[in-house]
């Protein structure tokens, strides 16, 4: 079963948060992130109450900035009255930067992060608290998330918004049922089982192959029109889908066509321009993978 966790956090501690995320996500832990999940147009309270409502664990990290935050102390009121009525949710607290907590939290075993130089064990202790078996090989290294911190600023440079769910690190729905992917994207397959989601930034294609996603496109419409003789930055494209140029191999580079393997999920990412006047587009594919 796959653990999940909340994570509560003042945007001036983002870059930790990123980092702990990606750790957390390598590890197999479904993680709750307010760039990944909010859209504009959503209500701030009901998505934040949704997002809680569906986690087994509400870490909050705490620091000068966090704990003057109204929406830190919002999100955390939230997830203790959850506890107090019977809710099984459990509080992590994570010490980032020395501070008085909350009232409530005072006492408490808290993941002491305060030491940068500890992070790796302060990590373990954090995923074996929620039953996730550490693993070091799959740690990203302080340059990894440096690389993701860039690909991500590159794409809000050039004007492509950090695309949220269920556009967030598409590769998830590789190799997903088709009937838990329509629950993921809240979006019904077509006749041929194919998932079709599209907004005014991009269009996602799930494409199945039998029960299963075996192909997902994503085209990033700002991009259009885009020529195939026209060279372009894939970081950037990537980093509006919060995927680093550290978590992939280049293999091929062509003008119209950057090919890369990702071989921690052994797949072929290609970043693309089909035709001419074409936007940019992503796809990820586990049949060549390595080819």
């Amino acid at each position: 079963m796959t653990v999940s966790v909340f994570l509560s956090h003042n945007h001036k501690d983002k870059a930790f948060v990123r980092k702990l995320a990606a750790d957390l996500d390598a590890h197999g832990v479904r993680y709750w992130l307010d760039e990944a999940e909010m859209k504009i147009g959503d209500s701030l309270i009901q998505k934040i109450r949704e997002g809680i409502d569906s986690v087994d664990y509400f870490a909050v990290t705490l620091s000068p900035n966090s704990v003057e935050a109204p929406w830190v102390v919002n999100e955390l009121d939230v997830a203790m009255n959850y506890q107090i009525n019977g809710r099984p949710i459990r509080v992590l607290p994570i010490m980032l930067k020395e501070c008085e907590p909350p009232g409530f939290l005072i006492g408490k075993l808290y993941a002491d992060f305060q030491n940068e130089n500890l992070y790796e064990e302060s990590f373990k202790t954090l995923i074996n608290s929620i039953g996730v078996v550490f693993n070091r090989s799959v740690m990203r290294s302080e340059k990894s998330h440096n690389t993701l911190g860039t690909a991500t600023d590159k794409a809000l440079a050039k004007n492509l918004p950090m695309l949220s769910k269920p556009f967030h690190r598409p590769f998830q729905y590789m190799g997903m049922s088709i009937d838990k992917a329509e629950k993921e994207v809240d979006v019904k397959a077509n006749e041929v089982g194919n998932i079709i989601v599209e907004n005014n930034e991009c269009r996602m294609l799930l494409e199945a192959e039998g029960n299963f996603i075996s192909y997902v496109e994503v085209k990033l419409k700002r991009t259009a029109p885009h020529y195939q003789n026209q060279e372009f930055d894939s970081e950037v494209v990537l980093g509006a889908l919060s995927i680093g140029l550290s978590e992939l191999e280049l293999a091929r580079k062509q003008t119209h066509c950057h090919t890369y393997y990702d071989h921690r999920r052994k797949l072929k990412v290609s970043v693309s321009c089909q035709y001419d006047e074409a936007p940019l587009c992503i796809g990820f594919s586990s049949k060549y993978y390595g080819m």
